[in-house]
This record gives C-alpha cells, sequence and structure tokens, in this order.
C-alpha cells in the first residue's frame, strides 16, 4: 500500500498541467526619407588667369547624406536659372555651374528646365557631388550669387 502511494504521488507530480501563453507584439516602420548637406565650400574664386580658360573645378564640393527606408530620387534646382545680381549688362546663367555624383564622368549645367539628380534604393548613402565653375571672359567683374536646393522623394 505505501508503494502504491508513493507510485500515485510520483505519477500526479509528472501529470501536472501546464499553461502557455502567448502575445503578440506590432513594429510600425514608417517612410523616412532624409538627406543632409556637408563640406559646402561655397566660392569659386578666379584669381588666376587659366580658371577663365579651363574653369575650375571643386572635387566633393558638396556631399549629401541620404537616409532612405525606400528607392529614392535626389533633384537639384536653383532658386533662378540667372545668378544674382541680374541688373548686369550680361546676366550670368546658373549654367555656368556644372555638377556632376563624384562617381560618374559628366557634368550637367545646373538650370531648372534640366534640373540634375541621383537615385537609388533604400538604405544610408553618402554622395559626394564635384562642382565646375565656367564662366570664361563673358561676364562683368563682380560677385555672383545662386542658391542650389536639393529635394528627397521616393521613386
Amino acid at each position: 500500500m505505501l508503494f502504491f502511494l508513493f507510485f500515485a504521488c510520483a505519477l500526479s507530480a509528472k501529470l501536472k498541467a501546464q499553461r502557455y501563453l502567448s502575445t503578440s507584439r506590432t513594429i510600425n516602420v514608417y517612410k523616412v526619407l532624409d538627406v543632409s548637406l556637408g563640406n559646402t565650400s561655397s566660392v569659386f574664386d578666379f584669381s588666376a588667369l587659366t580658371d577663365y580658360d579651363n574653369g575650375i573645378f571643386k572635387l566633393g564640393m558638396i556631399t549629401a547624406t541620404v537616409k532612405a527606408n525606400v528607392p529614392w530620387k535626389l533633384t537639384l534646382t536653383v532658386s533662378n536659372n540667372i545668378l544674382s545680381p541680374q541688373i548686369t549688362a550680361t546676366p550670368m546663367p546658373a549654367s555656368v555651374i556644372g555638377i556632376k555624383a563624384s562617381t560618374t564622368g559628366t557634368y550637367t549645367n545646373v538650370q531648372n528646365n534640366t534640373p540634375f539628380s541621383v537615385q537609388n534604393n533604400r538604405g544610408l548613402y553618402v554622395v559626394p557631388f564635384d562642382l565646375r565653375a565656367l564662366p570664361a571672359f563673358q561676364y562683368q567683374t563682380q560677385e555672383y550669387i545662386g542658391d542650389f536646393y536639393f529635394t528627397i522623394s521616393d521613386q
């Protein structure tokens, strides 16, 4: 009898009821499109005569850091196709400035009717841009200013 009681106690210990619970958690991911600019040296200094003949090339003059979780497109436009001041006898067009991503080979003249853009897939990207200025001998002696606008959008 004692053996039977011991066996019954041992059996009931092994047959205890178990209960499992579960719960779910949700992760909400929203569209991320972010760009920041760095290394923005802003001056093309035409102090040497050869600069007027050959232009000035500024490698990595602007660096854009893009963070996106969707395919993205970064577009450059200018505030005006004519650089300021616009009251000179021969206004300087923004197209005397060319831009290209440092990884490509061709400069695109800056102007609003044909905006410059680069695009890529989601991720973190650092995109350096090279700029070239080539006004030649056609413009008055003074300082010309133009504003560049970078806009990021999804593709």
